[in-house]
């Protein structure tokens, strides 16, 4: 997995493992919940649909795992026996959501072919059979019953019926069936789910069904089949694994900046979270890295990679908040198969924007993900698996680290890598209080600081959105769109500009990051323009206005010509912020930005 990033007969060891773990999750589910005295409620004992699950294995073991590796089913194993540990509070009676068991057992028979008879809690208006879809119920009973004979199938409650189709993904008076996308190149298929019934389908909350309008639908086709091929031309990570360890997709209804929101859980193997729609490089990109994680979860339950530390928090260069040692594990494997990604995006799209845009996130990823290989190997304790399997993901990143961009895309990516660690240097390292007096102190009384450098501690803190680097892809992918938003003014223009275009600043999304702000500042557009003269003197405005403005000091560092002040402020910007703030007594009666930081990077030497 390290060096190939795994192919189909390595995921197939993971199917392994997972449906090993949901067999203990789930005799475990079923044996505490035998014992369980709120149990079972107006439902059978629990342990009558453990047999039907084993009717229909030895019928047909393919329909058991189908419905043990269904993501939404181990959601709920996991979900459901925390609350019976009293580990988490419940959405419902305790009864329905342990009943839940029969609805999976019920699938497993229904796809096995065995006649029966069982029954199933109602919720949100119907009966929901995991991995194949969700029968109508019109009257408010608690409880239907799935009745199977001749191949013929029904849910029934009192007066009402409702007939399955032969084919459990068709369409039928009172059901929905769960239906598919498909993407396909050159033989390399990938045909996920596309989930919107489940109540477990969402790891981060329990929703009813949101059934997708048909157009909706095709939209999601259109645009997965699109990706899809954009995932199955590269070979940096292997496609075939991608597509053998994605099983479904859920479309969720949130937002995330400055990138579109994708998700991936331990405890669903094969699903993604993906909210709204994105272009195709995006998406394709999306489903890398969530497959990424996903394989990794799978590994990791089976190969202890790391051992102690798990509590520690430490700098992610892909997040603003503090991530512990494991997350960080994550996001290494994750974002250098993203690396592979662009790498391979690169090599193909040639010169022009397309060539420029994959320069640029090539570029990012593989700095971000170095930085966070990094790491690891300093302060993470791995087992001897683990510390193979970094090696040869080293091994792979060098040869990425050696390969050249052009200048533009290079000196943005740079930029940004410095941009998001002072943003989160100033953000959360706080620096002792007594040294920091000190230094605060000595400029005052124009005498040297202490010798040492303040120690700091972490505080969590809300973090910020950044507006930088979609400017910067924006300039990349779209010059022209670039350009008309740059001469618009952006915010605060003081002859009013010409008003960019709406689909310039869709592009950069900027009503996800600040819905007070119409348009993007103009020292961010100046600094992604190149003209660090223009964006240094706005930088140095913007903090004289407002001294806490994080992102703004962060911007005065990208736009200092090197020397003193700019090594302070991308070494300690934390030091030059709270020094700052040390000693002013009010908005604008502080020290000149530049003029501290200088005066701080002289005595660091740094």
């Amino acid at each position: 997995m390290a060096r190939s990033s795994g192919g189909p007969a390595a995921v197939a060891e993971l199917r392994s493992g997972q449906r090993s773990r949901a067999m203990l999750l789930l005799r475990a589910l079923v044996d505490i919940a035998s014992a369980h005295p709120a149990l079972p409620g107006p439902l059978p004992p629990p342990r009558d649909a453990w047999h039907l699950l084993v009717r229909a294995e030895r019928r047909s073991p393919a329909a058991v795992d189908r419905l043990l590796l269904h993501p939404p089913v181990g959601v709920w194993l996991n979900r459901c026996l925390r609350r019976l540990r009293g580990l988490e509070s419940g959405d419902g009676p305790l009864w329905s959501a342990v009943g839940h068991l029969h609805a999976v057992a019920a699938s497993a028979a229904l796809l096995a072919g065995i006649d029966f008879r069982g029954a199933v809690p109602v919720r949100d208006g119907g009966v929901i059979l995991p991995a194949l879809g969700f029968a109508r119920i019109p009257d408010r009973a608690h409880v239907a019953e799935v009745v199977m004979t001749d191949r013929k199938a029904a849910v029934v409650s009192g007066p009402y019926a409702v007939t399955l189709p032969a084919d459990f993904a068709e369409e039928a008076p009172g059901w929905h069936g769960l239906r598919r996308l498909r993407g396909e190149h050159r033989g390399i298929v990938c045909s996920p789910y596309v989930d919107d019934l489940d109540p477990y389908r969402d790891f981060l909350r329990i929703r009813g069904p949101r059934r997708l309008t048909d157009k909706e639908r095709q939209g999601w086709q259109e645009r997965f089949d699109s990706a899809w091929r954009l995932v199955a031309q590269q070979r940096e990570v292997d496609p075939r694994g991608i597509g053998a360890c994605l099983s479904s997709v859920v479309p969720v209804p949130y937002v995330a900046w400055p990138e579109p929101f994708s998700a991936s859980s331990p405890e669903a193997y094969g699903c993604v979270l993906l909210g709204g729609a994105t272009d195709p490089l995006t998406l394709a990109a999306a489903l890398v890295h969530e497959a990424q994680h996903i394989k990794l979860s799978a590994l990791m339950d089976l190969v202890p990679l790391i051992d102690q530390g798990l509590e520690e928090i430490h700098y992610a260069p892909w997040r603003l908040d503090p991530r512990p040692l494991r997350g960080l594990f994550q996001g290494v494997y994750a974002f250098a198969g993203v690396t592979g990604f662009w790498q391979d995006r690169l090599r193909r799209a040639g010169s022009g924007p397309a060539g420029d845009a994959a320069a640029f996130e090539f570029a990012l990823r593989r700095a971000q993900t170095s930085s966070g290989l990094r790491t690891l190997l300093d302060h993470a304790e791995l087992t001897p698996m683990g510390q193979e399997f970094l090696h040869r993901l080293e091994e792979r990143l060098a040869q990425w680290l050696a390969r050249p961009v052009p200048s533009v895309p290079g000196r943005l990516a740079a930029d940004l890598i410095e941009d998001h660690r002072m943003v989160h240097r100033m953000r959360h390292l706080l620096p002792d209080p007594g040294r920091l007096a000190q230094w605060a102190r000595a400029w005052r009384e124009r005498s040297e600081p202490p010798r040492e450098l303040p120690g700091t501690s972490v505080r969590p803190t809300r973090t910020e959105a950044l507006t930088r680097p979609a400017l910067a892809r924006l300039r990349l992918r779209d010059p022209e769109g670039f350009a008309r938003l740059r001469e618009g003014g952006g915010a605060g223009s003081p002859d009013g500009g010409n008003a960019p275009d709406r689909t310039d600043l869709d592009r950069v999304a900027l009503d996800r990051a600040d819905p007070d702000r119409a348009a993007p500042d103009r020292a961010d557009l100046d600094w992604a323009a190149g003209d660090t003269t223009t964006a240094l003197r706005r930088y140095r405005g913007r903090v004289e206005a407002d001294p806490d403005d994080i992102a703004a000091w962060a911007g005065l560092g990208l736009s200092l010509p090197g020397g003193p002040a700019r090594a302070a402020l991308l070494s300690h910007p934390e030091l030059v912020l709270a020094v700052h703030r040390e000693v002013r007594t009010a908005p604008g009666t502080g020290p000149d930005p530049v003029a501290l930081a200088r005066w701080i990077g002289a005595r660091t030497g740094r």
